[in-house]
């Protein structure tokens, strides 16, 4: 009986663990989540959108894994096992998908740090990686616990092309909390994003202006679009000194890049 327990204890060791899903991502949130925690073999594709720089502040890493244009071509080739889109994504190529055969997984872009943490912890466990998922949300976790708001509170006027700043429920707006300061956009605005004049602009009692897109990208095909904030009275009011600056690919959703925003900004409204 010994000599027979110990084969089938044999076999069992030997016996292959269970397959990981084979995931695509169609949403440009997940693309960072699966190049943070999933196993590299069971990617199939990331969104096109995960190799753009201004869009996708892990584009370098995006690089080395596979990406696919989202057709139902494509994802019928690949015949992932899970597809994993946003809430944003096509209805009809969603009831396609799943015409196929394959589950889909939404989620949301996640516009607050608490609710991103809570969507990794569910692709983690869709996958097969929740260790792996929890672990990567312990690691934002202490990244975020590592950084230091002001404590002079500062107040930013977050301003945007066409006129648009950002209120309460934009990633910005709890960006802008986190590093320390105060979003007078949240007073200006009832909605998410909403218009400001340049008047209103001007008369606020902002201690700095925040932009998402740098001075030389301010012309070209849309520059009527950026008129408000090239505009010589804006610039007048604010110096280049009160002006700061977070590239759009901070921005995308909360939860990867939630820390490095706030570095970002905490660093500029630091300085002396």
């Amino acid at each position: 009986m010994r000599w027979l327990l110990s084969v089938l204890v044999g076999l069992a060791m030997l016996a292959p663990a269970q397959a990981l899903p084979r995931v695509m991502s169609l949403s440009l949130c997940a693309d960072s989540y699966l190049m943070g925690f999933a196993e590299r073999r069971q990617v199939l594709a990331l969104t096109p959108q995960s190799r753009d720089k201004s869009l996708s502040a892990m584009a370098e890493t995006a690089q080395t894994y596979p990406i696919s244009d989202g057709q139902i071509e494509s994802i019928a080739a690949l015949a992932p096992d899970l597809v994993i889109v946003s809430s944003y994504s096509d209805p009809m190529r969603n009831r396609l998908i799943e015409k196929l055969g394959i589950p889909i997984l939404v989620q949301d872009a996640a516009t607050g740090f608490k609710a991103a943490r809570a969507e990794i912890i569910r692709l983690g466990q869709a996958i097969g990686r929740p260790a792996q998922a929890a672990a990567y949300v312990k690691k934002l976790d202490a990244q975020m616990a590592a950084l230091r708001p002001v404590s002079h509170r500062p107040k930013i006027l977050p301003l945007q092309r066409r006129n648009l700043t950002v209120g309460n429920g934009h990633v910005l707006d709890e960006i802008i909390a986190l590093a320390g300061g105060v979003n007078l956009g949240a007073a200006m605005t009832s909605q998410t994003m909403g218009r400001i004049s340049l008047e209103t602009a001007l008369a606020s009692e902002a201690d700095y202006i925040l932009a998402n897109e740098r001075a030389d990208k301010l012309q070209g095909p849309d520059s009527r679009g950026m008129e408000f904030l090239t505009h010589p009275a804006l610039e007048r009011r604010f110096s280049a000194n009160r002006r700061l600056m977070i590239d759009n690919n901070l921005l995308v959703c909360a939860g990867a890049t939630t820390p490095m925003a706030v570095e970002v900004l905490r660093q500029q409204i630091s300085r002396p």
